[in-house]
């Protein structure tokens, strides 16, 4: 008799408990900020869009770092392949994988 109120007490509270999370707000719903004023842009949309242009959103795990692109190196790719097969050749081993 034990067993079965122990299986009726955990089959009511699995379905009670739904409604208990029914009043919450859905995944991506909540906080509601209700009490915010809603304003107007002065911006035109070209502004906008010239503003985004200007300042592009980061994108990669390297943004907090300025990255000197004016500045070319001489070597070719073809020549730094190269010089990679002949390091190769002569016994260097390239860090790669779980090990690098």
């Amino acid at each position: 008799m034990q067993v079965k109120n122990i299986a009726l007490a955990s089959l009511f509270a699995v379905v009670l408990s739904g409604n208990a999370f029914a009043a919450q707000p859905a995944s991506g719903e909540g906080p509601l900020f209700l009490n915010e004023a809603a304003g107007v842009s002065t911006l035109t949309r070209e502004a906008v869009r010239q503003q985004a242009i200007a300042t592009p959103p980061a994108t990669d795990a390297y943004n907090a770092f300025a990255v000197d692109t004016s500045v070319h190196g001489d070597v070719t790719r073809a020549e730094v392949r190269e010089t990679t097969r002949d390091a190769i050749a002569h016994g260097f081993q390239v860090k790669s994988g779980e090990f690098a």
